[in-house]
């Protein structure tokens, strides 16, 4: 493998979403502990939820996807979708929670943004997705995302400015399971939506048109 192919891939490994859903919940740990229970549970119902559309869209284009946009979405994108939500999501609570960060709405708008973009380029480089699967993607990450913009401000509004060592402890595990991540074997749900397609074709005629 190239060092092009590799700097690829490991970028890639950026929107993995067990490593984003697992940085999510430990996240929400800290926010309950710390009494900022509608920020946890804001978190998790934007990731939840982004996990659980992403999940549909996959059956529904695997089972019906070749009477949509001419076959060219398989499976969307949700490197995309989690990567859209998670680091624009991410930035909009700095910008909350840190004084000093808030002071650079426009720097930490385009990190949430660049971020995502970037790895659904990656995406297509390498060859896991189609340009359209990956704004399917991130089309739902960012429609998430604005949701979570829209219901940010009502959480509490008198949230104490945590203490540096949070951001360096959920820096830290993020950066370990993005290691494990980049060395491990990738664990993916397509095979299990295959066969609930396939299911759906072969018990239900759904789409066999």
């Amino acid at each position: 493998m190239s060092s092009l192919s590799s700097l690829l891939m490991a970028f890639t490994d950026l929107g993995e979403s067990s490593v984003l859903l697992s940085t999510v919940i430990a996240a929400c740990g800290w926010f309950w502990l710390n009494r900022q229970h509608h920020l946890a549970l804001l978190w998790l119902f934007a990731a939840g939820g982004c996990s659980v559309t992403m999940l549909a869209l996959k059956i529904c284009f695997l089972t019906c996807g070749q009477y949509v946009l001419h076959g060219s979405v398989l499976t969307p994108s949700g490197h995309s979708s989690m990567s859209a939500l998670f680091y624009g999501a991410a930035a909009l609570t700095v910008g909350r929670l840190w004084s000093r960060a808030a002071r650079h709405p426009l720097l930490l708008q385009a990190i949430g943004l660049t971020i995502p973009l970037a790895i659904g380029v990656t995406r297509v480089l390498v060859d896991a997705h189609t340009p359209q699967e990956v704004m399917v993607g991130l089309a739902v990450g960012f429609a998430w995302l604005a949701l979570f913009a829209h219901l940010l401000p009502k959480t509490e509004a008198s949230a104490p400015q945590p203490p540096a060592a949070v951001p360096v402890l959920l820096g830290l595990l993020y950066l370990g399971l993005l290691a494990v991540s980049m060395t491990g074997e990738h664990v993916t749900v397509e095979g299990v939506l295959g066969r609930v397609a396939d299911a759906l074709h072969v018990q239900w005629n759904v789409c066999t048109g």
